[in-house]
């Protein structure tokens, strides 16, 4: 850090440390706890790397190829909705903060038991997050990486926790691959990060299962689907895997035939050079928008311990009539969701069994050669190595037709919980608006967005062959007659199999919709229910301080003005220090 950032650094934490102060003496907690985050970050000089990405994408092997080691666990079903921070360290350690305030020493062979769907399902142990200690090169200087919830097979996420991230991030690895190609929901996620995040790569994994021509139509594609802002940034086409594979074994070649050093040479250029002047003009960005919106509240209490009580009284009046007209707006928002939830499941419902009755012919004639491969197995191992190769059929026939069918479907959800977000913002904005004008104050567009919990698939199930109520009896039967019946039992349960997963799969889609849904609508709900109370808490607190006497009143008027003066102030700081970046920059 040169002399001009460290001059920008001591400013920001000016400003951070008198934003806290000044909202705690106005009970103002969002913006103080807000300022004081933003201040032990430049303390701490902690500078936030997201890696975020679509759920099979390979973003947890890009952090490991990184590292070195596979330190971090690649699951086969979803991670839960938990974040792993990774921090400098001597040696390898983990620790588990729990939710409710608990910690706990690990391992780093036990994350699995913490992070991974498979042995924390739904994250029932209720880990709010694993921060991971390792001595990596990259994390030194107070670096950290963040390995968030892959989004899944749709744009809705595995969980809020991962976009609770993104505006707490200096800078982001956008994982994508090619298979397949970067689709709608995600340019709306790089759209999303661009105002977030001073810097993104932008990454395409997996190009080692492609051949050159595929990879360059698909890197070719990427690059004219790219969302504004990212026309001129690089795309690094890599496979993590054979990096990693590369670094455990020092096999050299093949780490250059991964395509990996090219990213980890722009990735340190970055860090060296860039990362100091992203991470202090991230901070500055955070702390405006806090002084944004203190000043609004400031100012609608300030008109407010000006008026007269009983014209605080109309105006509470007022503005509750229109809150009734938004209550009303809302619920028929929330119906038309539903509406549109139950739509898609039906939809869904008709397709996966459209799909289950395709594939019997496919599943039986593959069931049969199968068979005839396997025939010659002891009878005990005939009948468990034919189920074994049901489920996996059903696994792998029903898991390859979601990824395509849920992609399609995510692009439908999106669009009407967009409109529904859009349609609370739109409320929010109404609800400033009346309060702007009963109160005479000029209020800037807010906007809330929220993101979709989007529950993972609890997988497909088949009934081992000889569960049907005879017990063992049929291994009794004469060679050749056992393995008549059990070819003609499992070609019945071709059918049953595909049918029961079918309804299973669509039950579970439905039930993932709903849920999903129902969390989405609450914490937007909540959004507004929190408007709502900041707006007629200061209508009610002013009308309290007036009844107490109008000296006092006008004493909070001029309390306040002193507030909203030292804001100005400190917006003023936080735009001279723009000149100071740039400077910086130039040195």
């Amino acid at each position: 850090m040169n002399g001009q950032e460290a001059t920008v650094r001591t400013e920001l934490l000016s400003v951070a440390e008198a934003l806290a102060r000044l909202a705690a003496a106005q009970d103002e907690a969002v913006v103080r706890n807000a300022a004081a985050e933003l201040f032990r970050k430049i303390q701490q000089n902690r500078f936030h790397l997201v890696v975020i990405g679509q759920f099979k994408r390979g973003k947890t092997t890009v952090l490991n190829a990184l590292l070195g080691a596979p330190i971090l666990p690649v699951a086969v079903l979803p991670l839960t909705s938990v974040v792993t921070v990774l921090r400098y360290g001597e040696s390898p350690e983990g620790v588990v903060f729990f939710q409710d305030g608990r910690q706990t020493r690990i391992d780093v062979g036990r994350l699995t038991e913490f992070v991974t769907e498979k042995e924390n399902p739904r994250n029932r142990k209720s880990v709010g997050h694993v921060e991971v200690f390792y001595p990596s090169e990259y994390l030194h200087g107070g670096v950290t990486f963040i390995d968030t919830p892959g989004i899944g097979s749709v744009y809705t996420h595995n969980t809020q926790v991962t976009y609770d991230f993104l505006p707490r991030s200096d800078a982001a690895i956008f994982v994508t691959s090619p298979e397949p190609p970067l689709t709608s929901v995600e340019t709306e996620l790089l759209a999303d990060l661009a105002p977030k995040v001073g810097k993104t790569f932008v990454v395409m994994n997996k190009a080692d299962l492609v051949d050159r021509n595929h990879l360059a139509e698909v890197l070719s594609f990427t690059r004219h689907a790219l969302p504004a802002g990212f026309e001129h940034s690089p795309i690094f086409s890599i496979s993590a895997r054979q990096a990693l594979e590369a670094r455990t074994g020092g096999d050299h070649v093949l780490l250059e035939a991964s395509g990996f050093p090219r990213l980890e040479r722009e990735l340190n250029r970055f860090l060296r050079d860039e990362k100091s002047r992203v991470f202090l003009n991230s901070v500055r960005r955070s702390l405006l928008g806090a002084v944004s919106e203190f000043r609004m509240h400031l100012a609608l209490e300030m008109k407010a311990a000006r008026m007269p009580v009983e014209e605080l009284r109309e105006k509470l009046a007022e503005f509750n009539q229109a809150l009734a007209l938004a209550r009303q707006q809302q619920e028929d928002n929330e119906f038309l969701l539903k509406g549109n939830v139950a739509r898609l499941a039906a939809t869904f419902e008709g397709a996966v069994k459209e799909f289950a009755e395709s594939q019997l012919h496919p599943l039986l004639g593959a069931v049969r050669v199968h068979f005839d491969q396997v025939r010659a197995l002891p009878r005990r191992q005939l009948a468990p190595a034919m189920d074994r190769f049901l489920a996996s059929q059903i696994c792998h026939r029903f898991d390859r037709w979601r990824a395509d069918f849920e992609s399609t479907a995510a692009a439908g959800f999106r669009e009407f919980t967009d409109r529904f977000q859009g349609q609370v913002n739109e409320l929010i904005h109404k609800l400033h608006e009346t309060a702007g004008a009963l109160f005479g104050v000029e209020i800037s567009g807010l906007q809330t967005t929220e993101e979709l919990a989007f529950l993972e698939s609890e997988g497909y199930q088949t009934d081992p062959l000889l569960d049907w109520g005879l017990g063992n009896a049929p291994l009794l039967l004469p060679g050749g007659l056992f393995r008549r019946y059990v070819l003609s039992r499992i070609l019945k349960k071709v059918p049953e199999e595909l049918e029961r997963n079918a309804t299973r799969v669509a039950y579970d889609f439905k039930r993932r919709l709903d849920r999903s849904a129902s969390a989405f609508r609450q914490a937007l709900a909540g959004k507004l229910a929190e408007t709502i109370e900041g707006i007629q808490r200061i209508i009610r607190t002013a009308i309290e301080r007036h009844e107490s006497g109008s000296v006092q009143a006008d004493e909070v008027a001029s309390r306040l003005s002193t507030v909203t003066a030292e804001l100005d102030r400190l917006e003023q700081k936080l735009r001279s220090v723009t000149s100071g970046l740039k400077a910086a920059l130039e040195a």
